[in-house]
């Protein structure tokens, strides 16, 4: 492949990582009303899913700004997005769940980028 292609798919690749930590951040913002909101049957679950949100955030900026150093962390986030996605779509097909649709839609997409992203750092 030459290089400028390259260059070009890698850079494409890198605002793809961008605009998912962006994504991340906005819904982990977005969260903390949903835990000053939260009773105490939820809170410990929303709390739990804020911090994951931002932390999903960080790891994707370290994605973005290096994407080909954290091989694992790719993995990682690939494996979660996929996994939400995927138990979310059994929910669904049981009868439903809550947000079950929209997590297929968020996380699935997710994990759609993630894996163009991937494959674009590499190219």
């Amino acid at each position: 492949m030459p290089a400028a292609v390259s260059s070009r798919l890698g850079t494409a690749g890198r605002v793809l990582t961008w605009l998912a930590a962006v994504s991340a951040l906005a819904a982990a913002v977005s969260a903390i009303s949903d835990v000053t909101r939260a009773d105490d049957t939820v809170l410990v679950v929303q709390t739990w899913r804020m911090y994951g949100l931002f932390l999903c955030a960080g790891l994707f900026v370290l994605l973005a700004v290096r994407p080909r150093v954290h091989g694992a962390v790719w993995a990682l986030l690939i494996a979660d997005k996929a996994a939400l996605a995927l138990t979310a779509a059994v929910y669904l097909a049981r009868g439903g769940a809550a947000e079950a649709a929209a997590t297929i839609g968020w996380d699935g997409g997710l994990a759609v980028v993630l894996v163009v992203a991937y494959w674009m750092t590499r190219a």
